[in-house]
Formats: structure tokens, sequence, C-alpha cells
């Protein structure tokens, strides 16, 4: 993914007017990129309990990807900062990097 495709996926994510459907597409394409930005944006979105469900659900899933893909873990602050929603959707997607370097 360029550049110019991440900073217009961002748009839309945190966009709160955009359709949710696109808000969740790019939740959903974002966890394809390790740009910062993306990375921070995913983070606001799924710290913000004003976000729909599908969206918050949608970044933390992305996050959880980013993670399985690069080792590197949000910080415990972040974490903890995430919604219900997204943070059990980050768990789900980063816990097969957990198990695997647990040793299974």
């Amino acid at each position: 993914m360029d550049a110019q495709q991440t900073q217009d996926l961002i748009k839309v994510l945190l966009d709160p007017k955009a359709d949710i459907g696109a808000r969740d597409d790019a939740a959903m394409d974002l966890y394809e990129t390790d740009a910062p930005q993306a990375r921070q944006a995913l983070l606001a979105v799924a710290c913000d309990a004003r976000t729909p469900y599908i969206v918050l659900a949608s970044a933390g899933e992305s996050l959880g990807q980013i993670v399985t893909r690069t080792g590197r873990f949000l910080s415990d602050q972040e974490h903890a900062g995430l919604t219900a929603d997204a943070r059990h959707e980050y768990d789900g997607a980063s816990t097969s990097t957990t198990d695997i370097n647990d040793g299974g």
C-alpha cells in the first residue's frame, strides 16, 4: 500500500460523517501498512466509545493483525485505552503471536 492510499484510508476512518461501511473497510485495510499514522488512527478510533461497534471491532482486529505481522505490541497504556469491543478483537487477533512467542 502506498503512502497516498494510506492517507486516504486514514481520512475516511477518522471521519465520523463518513459511511459506516467505508469506515469499516478503511479500518480493515489499514492492517496492511506499518505507517505510524495508520497505527495512531486505528488507536484513536479503537479508544473512542462513540465509534460504531463494527468500526471498533475492525480497528481492534487490524491492530492485532499488525502485531501478528510486526511483533510490536501495544503498550499497557494503549491496550487499557481500547474500548471493550476493540480490545476483544485486538486480543483475539494477537493471541496467535503471543502463543507462538510463549512456545505454543
